[in-house]
């Protein structure tokens, strides 16, 4: 059975790193004593896929894994073992048991909404304005650059800053700190909250807790 978990991270872990996270899971599930399957092989690791990674120094309200149990269990008992062992600063908002024919949530995520917040930040709804958005970075000693025009869908004032519907995914991808760079803005002078992530169906955006 494969129960898609809703998660968060507060400003006290929004620096630790992905690889962090997943071993922050992996103790959480063993202390919890979820019948977790695990892989074949030499070194058997717990069966889980984690969404699109959060960028170092975001917070965020709309993270999800999948994990994979050997034996079916209630949302609310796998939510109420978790709540009990998570570490301080991740908050679990919901468990969705789904079908085991469902594809791992890293390959069918397309988009995210990100809140940027600070005075600074309504400088971004000037983006959709646009025709290019020209990002430079160097790989390997090499300049590169990215139009990141196109990854960007909908921009919105939003309390506070504003909000942000982009691409998201291993086919296309915004980086919010990519965003900021392009258009001359501070980082030092903006936050940012990544508010959920999507999945793309008959061309409405998704929570993944609905796949099917």
């Amino acid at each position: 059975m494969i129960t898609c978990l809703k998660f968060g991270k507060e400003r006290s872990v929004a620096y630790i790193s992905h690889l962090d996270v997943i071993r922050a899971f992996e103790r959480a599930f063993r202390r919890a004593k979820l019948p977790l399957a695990f892989s074949q092989g030499f070194s058997p690791r717990p069966k889980m896929v984690f969404g699109q990674p959060l960028p170092l120094g975001l917070t965020s309200s709309g993270e999800y894994v999948d994990i994979t149990l050997e034996k079916e269990m209630s949302e609310k008992e796998v939510l109420a073992r978790l709540e009990e062992t998570m570490p301080p600063g991740f908050v679990l908002y919901e468990a969705k048991n789904l079908d085991d024919s469902v594809k791992p949530i890293m390959s069918v995520i397309t988009h995210a909404s990100y809140l940027f917040l600070g005075d600074s930040t309504k400088e971004i709804l000037k983006a959709l304005e646009y025709e290019n958005i020209p990002y430079v970075r160097e790989r390997k000693g090499k300049k590169q650059v990215q139009d990141l025009r196109p990854l960007i869908e909908t921009i919105n004032i939003c309390e506070g800053g504003v909000k942000v519907v982009a691409k998201a995914g291993s086919r296309a991808n915004l980086r919010p700190d990519a965003l900021i760079c392009a258009l001359g803005l501070d980082k030092g002078e903006i936050r940012v909250h990544r508010e959920n992530l999507f999945l793309q169906k008959d061309g409405k955006l998704i929570s993944p807790l609905m796949r099917s």
